[in-house]
């Protein structure tokens, strides 16, 4: 029978004035950066207005762009936006992409999707344009290898689109769009197709998918502008697939099902894009749980021996696990997951969690609690241990990283 181990509770540092303004409590972890000449940035996307679930306190901004040094964030910038909840950065590290989770983009009942230059020298964004995502509410995107297109899933609307990436970063109209159909026994939740993720396999050739409304895991490839079906695999039923995460390796694809609180674990075949069935289904919540069950995110450690996902329920007393972020252990030979624990104190409602490009600390982002909580990863067991670095910021929805090398100043002559 498996054993929680829960983390024990640590005293986070108080904030202070500077904190509530968006600036991160000074602390004593070393400065994190990359080689000589970077410097690290991170980008939070927030919930401007309705956030689903509840939001804190704080007046919502758009989106946040903070410095990475000496283990917190220091903001430097707000950037008006309506509703940004999840962003992703190009992998040449100069654009930022912003869903805005809306449903009314120019007078149409459509979301949007935000092109942002960054700035190499200081990590600043500069707005490019602006593109309707042809569907309402969009709930995620994921930029293609090459940068020159993105795919987002419209939760609302029931599909997925593809856009074109220009050379300057700039979106251009939707170039296809692929429409789910049907329904799940959940008639709260899955009265339609409602697509909740996209990601790319570690080899950039295939795009996995994960809708909530149909328990389906679909797999796209993306040909001239165009999207083509290629596999798909189900959940179970009423489990409500909402985030997914490939093992670094290719062979496995792992899924956080929001409404049954479980990971299903899926063969993959990167050389084909198929996807087999579910060689386990493990629970992100103890046996003898009672609460509300509700999941967010997932994340494979880039050494793939772990793996995080987080709950995001309504927790009481007896039932903490129901606000945490759960860590399992991935079986080198087999892909499949044992539980190492449940890391609950300073956790709640983390709708998202990133890990650092190192991969030595994870991010939690208190969509209720108007904060993001640093933990350092055990990169042996995978445990977390609270660091005390608390950043304070208005209803944190998603958080990434870019790694920037200021261009060469100039060269002067003799």
């Amino acid at each position: 029978m498996e054993t929680t181990a829960r983390i024990s509770r640590r005293r986070f540092v108080t904030a202070s004035a500077a904190a509530a303004a968006g600036l991160t409590l000074a602390g004593s972890l070393p400065l994190v950066v990359g080689a000589a000449g970077e410097a690290r940035f991170a980008y939070v996307g927030t919930y401007t207005k309705n956030p689903p679930g509840g939001g804190g306190t704080l007046t919502p901004v758009g989106i946040s762009v903070f410095r990475v040094a000496d283990g917190g964030l220091t903001l430097i910038q707000t950037v008006p936006s309506a509703n940004p909840s999840f962003l992703a950065i190009d992998p040449t590290q100069r654009f930022l992409l912003a869903i805005n989770e809306i449903d009314d983009f120019g007078g149409q009942k459509t979301g949007s999707i935000e092109s942002y230059a960054i700035d190499a020298a200081t990590g600043m964004l500069t707005l490019l344009n602006r593109q309707s995502t042809s569907g309402a509410i969009p709930a995620h995107l994921a930029i293609a290898p090459d940068s020159r297109a993105v795919v987002v899933g419209n939760y609302v609307e029931g599909n997925f689109a593809a856009l074109p990436i220009g050379a300057d970063g700039r979106l251009g109209p939707a170039t296809s769009t692929i429409q789910n159909t049907g329904s799940g026994p959940n008639k709260g939740r899955q009265e339609a197709p409602h697509p909740h993720c996209v990601a790319y396999d570690p080899a950039g050739r295939f795009i996995a998918t994960a809708d909530l409304g149909i328990d389906t895991i679909q797999v796209f490839r993306l040909d001239a502008g165009k999207l083509i079906a290629v596999s798909e695999a189900k959940t179970a039923a009423g489990a409500g697939p909402r985030h997914l995460a490939f093992h670094p390796d290719g062979r496995f694809l792992y899924v956080v099902s929001e409404l049954d609180a479980t990971v299903p674990v899926f063969p993959y075949d990167a050389a084909t894009g198929k996807l087999g069935g579910s060689i386990q289904v493990i629970s992100t919540v103890p046996a003898n749980f009672v609460g509300t069950k509700s999941t967010a995110e997932i994340v494979v450690h880039p050494s793939g021996k772990f793996l995080f996902s987080s709950n995001r329920g309504q927790p009481d007393a007896t039932t903490p696990e129901a606000n945490a972020i759960v860590s399992f252990a991935i079986d080198p030979a087999t892909g499949k997951l044992t539980l190492v624990g449940h890391t609950t104190p300073g956790i709640k409602y983390p709708r998202n969690f990133a890990l650092d490009p190192t991969g030595t600390l994870l991010y939690a982002c208190n969509q209720q609690a108007d904060t993001i909580v640093q933990f350092r990863i055990n990169t042996g067991t995978g445990q977390l241990i609270a660091t005390g670095q608390v950043t304070q910021t208005p209803t944190p929805v998603c958080l990434v990283f870019a790694t920037l090398t200021p261009p060469a100043p100039p060269a002067t002559g003799s």
